[in-house]
């Protein structure tokens, strides 16, 4: 039985840039070349100059090292006498670039790479290179333990990692960036992760006789119809009520409806930073939200099941409605079509508030970062790196596989710095409406999305069923998902964070106000409390360091 080949970074559903990546093998540098690497090698803070014929990807005239510690997946396997330190990626790697990748330290999971990163900044012994948390990534910067990377990156990046960041509309740069200068290269997550929408089992809705949902009225007759004539429950949601980011099963869209934004910093009306769960249109949505679980819109039992009690409960056809991600026809519900292939889910961005705007918080597009060692001579080598990592990331640039089947992971690649587009999911359905609507041809689809395609095509001619039982429909799930978002554009209000940071007093004060918070939203929602018990809690909020906290946020936020 062949291994499943894991794509890198979902390969086949990256949009692919039109710049292009092309990587120069020419043996013999010309001397501009060799004087660009000379000043790179001079080290931090020092100029750069780049070949007129270096696109970002041409090999070092001399090999260099870089020493990493490193983030590793559990689930990567190697074959052929391949290691974690020495298989066929890191040396495509190392042959495009002539570079040496030496992993000085590994971990193996998220939980052992923070302590084993933890430790290493306490004794300030880094390694040339590695990735860190945005509150890591201060400490460093604070104790001038890493290089400015800004005139490497203005030399040396690629058009499309620049690209990339400018997906974020300045965000992950700015995020990065102390006193004008880049101290780091922030990952980039993609947007849609935190966007959710609105599952109904279509069949149903067609069964009935009911029209797509638009407002909270809307919703709520489907609910009703639904547990009437079709023995369903109420809206299935899990006890995670709120989370900017992927969140199956949460709330959020009701919250944002009322523009309220829990768990997020946002501005007040003077301009000033201030915390989303605190402020009067949370009481509002808080109040609104409790009178939904009372009537049994929402499915009561939400506050003690997780996901995977959502999951079971949606799939066995006891739940026909619930709040997910673009990515949910992929998983869990396309394993309801191998055994019924009647089964039809229905995606929207609902609903809308009075003036037909459907309100959604917008994810911190960057989460982790890679760091470079203060005196490490070579910074162009590590965007160089970069470049080459966004380029495979995209399926631009494609790494031969040993055999037909070998394992290939971007978890693999020299740096574990996740780097789509913040906008990677919307371009997905763009560019395949583009052919569906007959604007392009096939064969003038990005490579990266034919994939797509073809599973759209499967599904259109043999049925989800079939698609579902041949593992031919995810190209098709992915795509209907995305496209959910794409129709919404004109309609679809986002809001960005005043700020994604976090503060010192973060560390210390902040398990406890999240706890205060989960707690007497959730007693609210239950209608164990008042209304009212929400005021009070704002006052313990604040006084519980909250203020100190907002006011750190304030004066890091007025200093960039």
């Amino acid at each position: 039985m062949k291994k499943r080949i894991v794509a890198v970074l979902l390969a086949g559903v990256m949009i692919i840039s039109m710049m292009g990546c092309t990587a120069k093998t020419d043996s013999q540098p010309s001397q501009t070349n060799a004087e660009a690497n000379d000043a790179g090698a001079a080290g931090d803070g020092e100029a750069y100059v780049r070949a007129e014929d270096d696109d970002g990807f041409k090999p070092l005239e001399e090999k260099v090292t870089i020493k990493i510690g490193k983030s590793e997946n559990a689930s990567d396997t190697y074959e052929n006498g391949d290691t974690s330190g020495d298989n066929y990626v890191l040396r495509w790697f190392e042959e495009q670039l002539n570079i040496d990748y030496e992993y000085e330290w590994t971990a193996v999971g998220a939980e052992a790479y923070n302590q084993k990163s933890a430790l290493v900044i306490s004794t300030g012994d880094l390694p040339d290179v590695m990735t860190v948390t945005e509150p890591q990534m201060r400490q460093l910067v604070k104790a001038g333990l890493v290089a400015d990377l800004t005139e490497a990156y203005n030399t040396f990046a690629s058009d499309q990692l620049k690209e990339a960041y400018d997906s974020t509309n300045g965000i992950a740069l700015a995020s990065a960036t102390f006193d004008g200068k880049l101290m780091a290269m922030p990952n980039i997550n993609p947007g849609a992760d935190g966007i959710p929408l609105l599952y109904v089992r279509g069949d149903w809705m067609e069964e009935l006789g009911l029209e797509e949902p638009e407002t909270l009225d809307d919703i709520c007759n489907i609910v009703k119809a639904f547990k009437e004539k079709k023995g369903s429950m109420g809206l299935v949601a899990s006890k995670s009520i709120v989370s900017v980011g992927n969140n199956m099963y949460g709330l959020d869209a009701l919250f944002a409806l009322y523009q309220s934004y829990p768990e997020m910093w946002v501005a007040d009306d003077s301009g000033n930073i201030t915390y989303g769960s605190i402020k009067p249109e949370t009481r509002t949505a808080l109040e609104n939200i409790a009178k939904l679980v009372a009537e049994g819109i929402i499915d009561k039992d939400f506050a003690v099941k997780d996901s995977d009690q959502c999951n079971e409960l949606v799939t066995s056809g006891q739940g026909g409605i619930f709040f997910g991600s673009w990515w949910n026809l992929q998983w869990p519900l396309s394993d309801m079509w191998k055994s019924d292939g009647d089964v039809k889910w229905n995606i929207y961005a609902v609903p809308l508030d009075e003036e037909g705007i459907y309100n959604v918080h917008m994810m911190n597009p960057s989460t982790t970062y890679l760091v470079v060692r203060k005196d490490y001579p070579h910074l162009e080598a590590v965007i160089k790196t970069m470049n080459m990592q966004r380029c495979v990331d995209s399926n631009q640039k494609r790494i031969p596989l040993p055999e037909e089947d070998s394992y290939q992971s971007w978890t693999m690649f020299p740096f574990s710095v996740l780097m789509t587009t913040y906008d990677d999911k919307e371009k997905i359905a763009i560019g395949l409406n583009s052919v569906i609507d007959g604007e392009i041809t096939y064969d003038e689809l990005n490579v990266g999305l034919q994939p797509l395609y073809d599973s759209w095509e499967y599904v259109k001619e043999n049925g989800i069923q079939q698609a579902a039982q041949q593992t031919q429909a995810n190209g098709y799930c992915w795509y209907k998902g995305a496209d959910a978002i794409v129709q919404a554009e004109n309609h679809m209000n986002r809001v960005y964070a005043a700020t994604y940071a976090q503060s010192e007093t973060m560390d210390k004060k902040w398990a406890t106000l999240e706890k205060l918070e989960d707690e007497t939203f959730l007693q609210i929602i239950l209608g164990e409390k008042p209304i009212e018990e929400f005021d009070k809690f704002v006052e313990q909020w604040k006084s519980l360091g909250g203020d100190e906290i907002t006011a750190e946020l304030q004066e890091m936020v007025s200093s960039k």
